[in-house]
């Protein structure tokens, strides 16, 4: 769930990106999963847990303005992130990280494939 939360920041710098950045972004787009998956499977592994996040919305107090400038008491909603232990099968985590890092040799060979078509497709 964290990773939705870099989705509009991704979004911001591939706007500002060359071709030849967008495009090996996406290249390496199957890499940078498999990584995470691998990342995030090794923490639960060790803690014995998974983590589950949500987004909590709440209204926080503030100022606000009318036409005229005066101030008044209003409120605007906002989001905070609750994390929540949750249980895991460690044997079904240790074969899905087994997984993870079977796949991953041949993503990469993939990736430096894209890479190099990139670099000629958009050359800089």
């Amino acid at each position: 769930m964290k990773h939705f939360a870099l989705l509009p920041a991704l979004a911001l710098i591939a706007a500002c990106a060359t071709p030849q950045e967008q495009c090996i972004n996406t290249a390496s787009n199957e890499v940078r999963s498999i990584r995470s998956g691998i990342s995030t499977t090794q923490g639960n592994i060790a803690r014995g847990y998974a983590i589950h996040r949500s987004q909590q919305a709440y209204e926080a107090p503030d100022i606000c303005y009318d036409k005229n400038s005066k101030p008044y008491r209003c409120f605007h909603t906002q989001y905070r992130t609750i994390e929540t232990p949750v249980s895991i099968n460690v044997a079904e985590e240790r074969r899905k990280l087994a997984n993870l890092k079977k796949r991953l040799p041949a993503a990469m060979r993939q990736m430096n494939a894209g890479v190099a078509n990139c670099r000629v497709q958009y050359p800089e």
